[in-house]
């Protein structure tokens, strides 16, 4: 079996928290090694969704099978004035030797369903939290959104453009490859191709136009579609969009090479949408396809194609990269089983709002909805958590990023219509089992909760 593939060449081991170190020196120090279990968990859907997409799994399980406190991290711990040589040099020896068990990527869920269970020895549970939420949450967030865009879609590509408006050229990749597992055609980010096999395009800019002069329009195009023969897309708006596709519709008569297609950048995109088809038709260049782009989301895409706009594909970059109406998902990492006495004793958080469930899980999916059981039960439906991780060893075969891709259109399809809609969707029901909510209230009632 393959090993999972990191994004980024760089050590995760520092992307931490400062409280993580501090918590497993007091940990060490004190001999409370013993084993724990920790849910990753989304405690509510954000805003305008109806489900998640779980992503990022991949990454995650990279991050701890590569965890390694290097000479220059313990140096830099050291010069801090908290931890102790004898913490340092535990750290040196630490590798993530624990368990792991997950929902597959590409799985469509609702909220409070455990996406990652960690058990490990409480020293390793503690310092990998900060960056398996990262990874997770990120790709999640991402994956959730691309997911409501390419349905808006209706069948039509989507082409992720998001790279110059990202938080940073770091997140590029996550973004690419969670919005590609929730069925984007690809992505306008080159490294992502050649790091991921994610399919690439690209179109053109203005400045390209604006380098020939406004009377060099047409001569833009036909330089373009010399040097790009079959895959050039002329950008039609940077002055007047109109004439933009007549001159697109000349270059490709003199040139004899035929016009793959148009971009619509700016303006009334449905009226211009129309025209622009009217116009192409007219000319015979009927297979020419025409694209959108412009800030568009899952509101402004179904609501060109409600109207009617004749568009073939859409690039959509800022709220797609950022998921800019629900930029986060509050994905936490708490604990819900410790060692005592010889067994694995189930503990959960009780504040406002704020509650977790006790035990390790298991979910079973429905038609109808998930249930969220203890991992011992068996009830109707599929079983979603599955093992991933032994004694830090690799024990299931890592999908590829197709065959997810695959599952998550296959699963997201079977959602009912209520919860895949764009406005206003109906949240994915999620239960909990009777044995599950006896245990709170069993914990409630002798008070074995932490604050």
């Amino acid at each position: 079996m393959r090993e999972p593939r990191r994004l980024t060449d760089a050590s995760l081991s520092l992307h931490t928290d400062e409280y993580a170190l501090t918590m497993a020196q007091s940990f060490h120090r004190h001999g409370q090694t013993g084993v724990v279990a920790f849910e990753m968990t989304v405690r509510s859907l954000p805003p305008s969704r109806g489900y998640l997409v779980a992503a990022g799994l991949e990454q995650a399980l990279a991050y701890l099978r590569s965890l390694r406190y290097s000479a220059g991290d313990l140096e830099f711990l050291s010069k801090q004035g908290i931890y102790s040589d004898a913490f340092l040099q535990a750290l040196s020896a630490l590798r993530f030797g624990g368990d792991v068990d997950a929902i597959p990527e590409g799985t469509p869920i609702g909220a409070g369903v455990p996406l990652l269970r960690v058990t490990a020895p409480r020293v390793e549970a503690t310092v990998v939290e900060s960056a398996l939420l990262a990874l997770l949450n990120h790709q999640t967030l991402i994956a959730s959104k691309a997911s409501r865009i390419v349905a808006a879609a209706r069948g039509r590509e989507v082409w992720d453009f998001s790279l110059r408006r990202l938080h940073g050229p770091e997140a590029a990749l996550g973004v690419a490859r969670a919005a590609y597992i929730a069925g984007c055609a690809g992505t306008a980010t080159v490294v992502a191709g050649a790091r991921l096999g994610i399919p690439t395009t690209g179109t053109m800019a203005h400045h390209f136009v604006l380098a020939f002069g406004e009377d060099g329009e047409q001569a833009a195009f036909e330089q373009f579609l010399r040097d790009y023969p079959g895959r050039a897309v002329l950008l039609v708006d940077t002055y007047d969009t109109v004439r933009g596709v007549d001159r697109a519709i000349a270059a490709s008569r003199a040139t004899g090479i035929p016009l793959t297609g148009v971009r619509l950048d700016s303006g009334d995109l449905a009226a211009l949408a129309v025209e622009t088809r009217h116009r192409l038709d007219a000319a015979g260049f009927t297979r020419s396809r025409i694209i959108a782009s412009s800030d568009l989301d899952e509101y402004r895409i179904s609501d060109l194609l409600d109207a009617g706009a004749p568009l073939d594909g859409f690039g959509v970059g800022t709220m797609l990269g950022t998921s800019a109406d629900a930029p986060s998902i509050g994905g936490v990492y708490k604990l819900v089983e410790q060692s005592g006495g010889g067994e694995m004793v189930p503990t959960m958080k009780i504040t406002s709002a704020k509650e977790t469930d006790p035990g390790a899980h298991q979910v079973f999916h429905t038609p109808t909805h998930d249930v969220i059981a203890l991992r011992d039960e068996t009830l109707p439906g599929e079983p979603l958590m599955v093992p991933v991780l032994r004694a830090g060893e690799v024990v299931k075969a890592l999908p590829e990023l197709s065959e997810i891709r695959a599952r998550c259109r296959a699963r997201v399809a079977a959602l009912p219509p209520e919860v895949r809609r764009i406005q206003d969707p109906a949240p994915w029901p999620v239960q909990r089992s009777a044995r599950l909510l006896e245990l709170r209230e069993r914990l409630l009632r002798e008070g074995r909760v932490t604050a």
